[in-house]
């Protein structure tokens, strides 16, 4: 069993050693973006890092934990002090040389766990590269759907309870870093652009049929989408603990999932 349930912690040889025992690894994937008046700016970094080093420090081994990824897609967001993105095809290829870099060292199992919405297309393209490219296997996770079985009981302000800088984050946040949440700048604001469609923005667990992010300024001036004045952190630590336990149930599921060899069914073979 590794030393540290961190992959930073651990010198060479143990990454090695670690390898071996075959673990599953979990990237936590966030940015550094708006959260309206009353979040700072690392909202999804933190639940992102929390999730994976909690679930990983619980598994015996079983899993570890990477140094996170801070930076995502953003573009949207751009007109609020305090958000940083990048570029859509630099971060693809970035994730994707992480995956590559750790596929090299011996591992074989890989998760990206996901804190931020835009970030979830590209994540998804990086896993399947990964998986295609590398003698690897790779999937990602939203953790809002990860833990939506946790989330959506605790949430009492409607459909964009859980939307941005909401309810739901807001009560996360709370659970975990209490001393940076200044819930007396708190303010509930559903823009009429996302409130008033059902096939554009039905929340993060409604069925989505047009994927599409407007702007944020186009839609509002505080940048929240939500009711953040109803979280509180006993919700954060429900919905926290229950997606902890989930996270870890599908990273050892993920982990036993053996790499088995390609096996091509075309009568003639390529480059023959």
């Amino acid at each position: 069993m590794p030393l540290s349930h961190r992959f930073r912690e651990l010198s060479w040889p143990e990454v090695n050693e670690a390898a071996r025992s075959g673990p599953c690894l979990l990237l936590p994937v966030g940015a550094i973006e708006q959260h309206g008046p009353h979040l700072p700016v690392d909202v999804d970094n933190a639940i992102a890092e929390h999730l994976c080093d909690e679930a990983a420090r619980r598994s015996g081994g079983d899993v570890l934990v990477l140094p996170p990824i801070h930076y995502g897609y953003n573009a949207h967001n751009m007109d609020f002090p305090g958000t940083v993105s990048v570029r859509m095809e630099h971060f693809l290829a970035y994730l994707v040389d992480v995956g590559a870099s750790l596929a090299e060292g011996g591992f074989r199992h890989l998760l990206l766990v996901n804190a931020h919405g835009s970030n979830a297309p590209l994540c998804d393209l990086a896993a399947r590269r990964l998986t295609v490219e590398q003698p690897m296997l790779a999937g990602s996770i939203n953790h809002w759907e990860l833990g939506w079985d946790f989330i959506g009981p605790e949430l009492e302000g409607g459909p964009h309870a859980a939307d941005h800088a909401c309810e739901w984050e807001t009560s996360e946040y709370l659970a975990i870093r209490p001393e940076g949440v200044r819930m007396d700048l708190a303010a509930d604001e559903i823009p009429a652009e996302r409130g008033g469609s059902r096939w554009l923005y039905p929340g993060l667990k409604g069925q989505k049929w047009v994927h599409f992010m407007n702007w944020w300024s186009r839609m509002n001036e505080t940048g929240v989408a939500g009711t953040p004045t109803r979280a509180t952190a006993e919700k954060g630590r429900r919905m926290i603990e229950g997606t902890i336990g989930r996270l870890l149930e599908v990273a050892r599921e993920f982990r036993a999932m053996p790499l088995a060899p390609r096996k091509s069914h075309h009568a003639v073979r390529k480059g023959a």
